[in-house]
C-alpha cells in the first residue's frame, strides 16, 4: 500500500491533477494544512466520494502532527506513501512519517502521525504573525451584510445571530444550541467548541437535523 500511494501521485499527474496539488502552497506546511480543503474540492468532481479528514496540530520548525480520520479502514500506509512522495516530488523535501497512534473511533479510523521535515517556513510565519497584530476596522453590520448565511455562536454553542439569508430558511435557530439544530458533516471531529477553534485551517460543513421544507421557503420569500 505504501508503494501504491507513491505510484498514485504520479498517476493523477497524467490527468492534470498535479497542477491542483502544486498550488496548495509554497512549502510543505502549506500543503499539509490544506489537505482537508483539497479533498473537499474534489467532491465537486466526485460528489459520492467520502473523503478522509486531515487536520494539523503541534507545528514546529521540525515538523507537524497530522491527524488522519477516515471511514475507509486500511489506507494508512497508502496515505503515508503519498505524503512522502509529495514532499519529494513537489518540494524536494524528505518527510519522515512516524505513526504515534491508531484507533477506531465510532465507525472511522483515527491515526495520529508526526511528520518530521525541515519546516523552516514556520519560523517566518510566526515572525510575520507577531509583527502584524492589527484588527481590521470592520463593523458587525457590514460583516453580516457581506455574509448573509452566517451563524454566530459562543462558547456555550448557543446561536446568538443568524444571517438574513439563512434566517429565511431556518427562522427558529436563533437561541438554540447549534449542535442541537445541525449535524457536523465535515471534518470528522466532535461538534464541540474546543474542536472548532482548534481547527482554523479546516472547512466546516454542517447539515440541518430537520428537513428544509420547500413550502416554508416559498412562504418566507413572499413575506420578505
Amino acid at each position: 500500500m505504501n508503494a501504491w500511494g507513491v505510484y498514485f501521485l504520479g498517476f493523477v499527474g497524467k490527468y492534470g491533477y498535479d497542477q491542483i496539488l502544486k498550488v496548495l502552497g509554497r512549502h510543505v506546511r502549506d500543503f499539509v494544512n490544506g489537505l482537508d480543503n483539497l479533498h473537499e474540492y474534489l467532491r465537486f468532481s466526485y460528489p459520492k466520494v467520502q473523503p478522509p479528514t486531515f487536520f494539523c496540530q503541534e507545528e514546529s520548525a521540525t515538523g507537524v502532527t497530522l491527524h488522519y480520520r477516515s471511514k475507509r479502514k486500511g489506507y494508512l500506509h497508502y496515505a503515508m506513501g503519498q505524503l512522502r512522495q509529495m514532499g519529494k516530488q513537489f518540494y524536494q523535501t524528505d518527510i519522515l512519517v512516524e505513526v504515534l497512534s491508531e484507533q477506531l473511533v465510532g465507525d472511522y479510523s483515527h491515526v495520529t502521525m508526526r511528520l518530521n521535515f525541515d519546516n523552516s517556513a514556520y519560523r517566518y510565519i510566526q515572525k510575520e504573525d507577531t509583527e502584524r497584530q492589527e484588527i481590521l476596522p470592520i463593523t458587525s453590520d457590514f460583516f453580516f451584510d457581506v455574509f448573509p448565511f452566517n451563524i454566530v455562536f459562543r462558547q456555550d454553542m448557543v446561536v446568538h445571530n443568524v444571517g438574513s439569508g439563512l434566517g429565511t430558511v431556518f427562522p427558529d435557530v436563533d437561541g438554540k444550541k447549534i449542535n442541537d439544530a445541525f449535524l457536523l458533516a465535515r471534518p470528522l471531529v466532535e461538534f464541540t467548541w474546543n474542536m472548532i477553534i482548534s481547527h482554523p485551517n479546516n472547512l466546516f460543513e454542517i447539515m440541518s437535523k430537520e428537513p428544509v421544507k420547500r413550502e416554508r421557503n416559498l412562504h418566507n420569500r413572499i413575506q420578505s
